[in-house]
This record gives structure tokens, sequence and C-alpha cells, in this order.
């Protein structure tokens, strides 16, 4: 899952809309509590944030929301991080089972508690990425201590995806999508660079992108993304699809940046270096319609803020963690109001229509707005396709201020409209 300021002008709203036009706040930005600065956050489609916090030599993953508040997750170890959460709260990372400083990967949900996952023979192994079907990707030791991506299901345990690897980097799945397509990165037999891949049960390993490539998300249409080298030995953010291939998606400016995440909308959130001179990385927003848009202008943030890990959600909502802390840039909902008759006349219905929407579309279908007018709920209606109306006899003579009223949800934020000055008259 970015607010414009809708315009009276419908045309100029579309406009607005469809190129992110013009340079102002679209997102609201909202502080995780508790999130250790410089650390890993993850977001699932419910709005619910997987974060870590560390404190006095411990470390404590939990998972949090706006609606909810948050929860520890009881990992039975002073030492974990989780890494990813999918649609259903099911969480996935690293810890040390019992304190025993082996590092394991896991599978914790609410139900059941957390899911040591067997290794690959080796001593060591972390979970980095889960799909809805709960299968986990991550990488694993081997008996002879080599590091290999794998795959795991409750049906068919884990599986090593990279079986003929000796090289000393190894390789690392990062992110799985429904169809338990797998992508990461490995350092091939011999070399001492980094090869992105996608990996499928049919076709095994495929390499993406020239020598120094990390491939580390992807989504359910199969777009992957990560980082790539171009010219003088930098890297960019690239999107890649199997029919258009490689396509450098560009910097704020500087010379770097990174792809980290993707949503099933295709908009990807990542890292760049900017011209400021800060050095900082900024977090980005790419979308196909208006390119490599920087959040200290979409969200306002600051821009000595340094963000280390991004992810977004099929709502536009997106979760960074930078070094002063974690937070939700969440797109902001805008309305309008229509009057069906103004002036009208004391008795005559008047339909009034409401239309939400944002930069990431409109609310889901179902959603509830009210409508007040001179301060008193006159009614509510459902919102479907981002419209709403309500139609009502009953309001006296005289002038009167309508606003309508967005009730939110676990992604999007409530909010207040002014919106018109209804007329009655006798």
């Amino acid at each position: 899952m970015e607010n414009m300021k809708k315009m009276a002008v419908v045309a100029a709203f579309a406009v607005s809309l469809s190129g992110f036009a013009l340079a102002q706040k679209v997102f609201t930005s909202v502080k995780v509590p508790g999130s250790s600065p410089n650390s890993l956050i993850g977001i699932n489609n419910e709005g619910q944030v997987v974060l870590n916090t560390s404190s006095s030599g411990t470390h404590e993953t939990s998972i949090w929301s706006r609606l909810s508040g948050g929860q520890i997750i009881a990992l039975n170890t002073t030492d974990g991080s989780g890494s990813g959460i999918n649609n259903v709260g099911v969480v996935v990372g690293a810890g040390n089972p019992a304190n025993t400083k082996k590092v394991q990967g896991f599978v914790w949900q609410s139900a059941g508690g957390v899911q040591w996952l067997p290794s690959l023979g080796g001593p060591l192994s972390a979970a980095s990425g889960i799909n809805d079907a709960g299968a986990v990707v991550g990488l694993s030791y081997t008996a002879t201590n080599a590091q290999h991506a794998f795959l795991w299901t409750e049906a068919g345990g884990t599986q090593d995806l990279t079986p003929d690897l000796t090289s000393i980097g190894g390789a690392t799945a990062v992110a799985i999508d429904s169809t338990n397509q797998v992508v990461g990165y490995y350092y091939p037999n011999g070399s001492q660079s980094t090869i992105g891949f996608l990996w499928t049960q049919e076709a095994g390993l495929q390499n993406l992108g020239p020598a120094g490539t990390l491939a580390l998300a992807i989504n359910n249409s199969g777009t992957v993304v990560g980082q790539s080298p171009v010219a003088k030995g930098y890297r960019h953010a690239f999107s890649w699809t199997a029919n258009g291939g490689m396509q450098d998606l560009g910097t704020l400016g500087g010379a770097e940046s990174s792809a980290l995440s993707i949503n099933n909308k295709g908009w990807v959130v990542g890292t760049s270096l900017t011209n400021n001179g800060t050095g900082l990385l900024h977090c980005f927003l790419w979308t196909a319609s208006a390119g490599m848009q920087d959040f200290t202008v979409l969200a306002g943030l600051g821009p000595n803020e340094q963000t280390y890990s991004a992810q977004v959600n099929d709502f536009g909502v997106v979760a960074i963690a930078t070094n002063r802390g974690g937070y939700l840039l969440v797109p902001k909902m805008d309305a309008t109001i229509a009057s069906s008759a103004n002036p009208s006349v004391l008795g005559q219905p008047v339909t009034f229509t409401a239309t939400v929407a944002s930069i990431a579309g409109p609310p889901p279908d179902g959603e509830i707005v009210e409508f007040e007018v001179s301060g008193q709920v006159v009614g509510s209606a459902t919102l479907k396709g981002g419209t709403a109306q309500f139609t009502t006899s009953s309001i006296p003579v005289g002038s009167h201020v309508v606003w309508v009223k967005y009730a939110g949800d676990a992604n999007y934020l409530a909010a207040t409209y002014t919106s018109i000055a209804q007329k009655v008259n006798q």
C-alpha cells in the first residue's frame, strides 16, 4: 500500500493522481513505537508490522498495528530477530533457541507459538521470507559448513535450492511469491561476485543480471526487484520480468540505489543516495507512471533520516526502519462531496455523493463514510469504488456546512473533510 490534496476540478485531481504531478505530501508519517533504529521491519496487508527491539543485551521481536498495539513474540530466547510476516500474521526470522548460541530459523504463529526449522545439516540457519501458504525461504549451513539457500514447507520439509554450491560466499534465498517462486543471490563456484537468482520447482535455478546482482523481492506477477551493477562500478535498483528483462530504475540523483520490496500493484520501494551531499540513503517510491520519488517530499521525512529497510504492502502502506526508528508511511485519503440540489427547498430530497481516494486508489469496498450537516450525523453509507451516497429530506431552512467522515481501517487513517455549504430555502 500518499495523499494528494484533492482538487475541486476532477480533471486536475486525475492528473495529480496518475503522475504524482505535484511535489507535495501524499503520505502521512506514523511513528512505530518500540522499534530500534537501523533494524529490519516488515508489513503485511492487514497493517501488521513485525519489528525488532534491542535493549540491555537482549533482542525482541514483536508484532504491532495501529489498531491493536503491540504483541511480543515469545521465542524462548533473549536473541531473536523477525524478518518477514505474511498476510495471516505468521512471522519468520532467526533466533537462538533456549540461548544455546546456535542461530536457527523459526516460524511463529499466534496459535502454535514458535517452531524452529531444521537446517541442511549445519549449525546455522535463518528464515527471511514467507508466503501466505506458509512456505519459508532463507539460508542454512550444510554439514560441510557451506551456506545454501533453502525452501521449507510443512509437508515437504527443508529443500536445498543450491545443492551443487561449494563457494565460500554461498547462497541466500530472500523472498517467495504465492506460486513458490523464490528469489535471492549466490556466489557461483569460483566467483567472488554475487548473481541474482530466480528458482522454481520446474526449472530450478535461473541467473538474473550480471555479476554483482542481488535479487531481493518478488511479487505475485513474477516481477523481481533488487540491485544490479551499472557503469563505473555503481549499483542501481532494478526491476526484472520474464518478458521485459532487466530495467534500471535509476536513483534519486546520487550514484547508487537498491530496490527492497515490490507489491502486487507493481510499486517498488527501496533506498537511494541523493545529490544533497549528505551521503545518507533516502527511502524512495517507484511507480511505472511517475518513476522514482523521494519520501522526504512524499511523506515529509527529514533530509537527515537514513533508511535501512523498507517494505510495502498491497494497500500502498510502507514500513521503514531509519536511524531515528521505525515509521509507517500511510497514503492520505482525501474526499470530495457533491450535492444533487444546491440550493434546495425545505422537504426536498437531497443526495450527497462522497468520493474518497488516494494515490493508492480508493479504500476497500464496504467501508463506511458518515455524513454530517451542521455538526450532526445525518446518516452513513458504504463505499463502492471509492463512492458513497446518502439521501435526506430533513435538512432545515438555512445555510449548512456539510462534512463527510471516513472511518479508516487497519491500513488507512480516519479523516474528516469539510466540503460544501448546502443552502435550504423555505
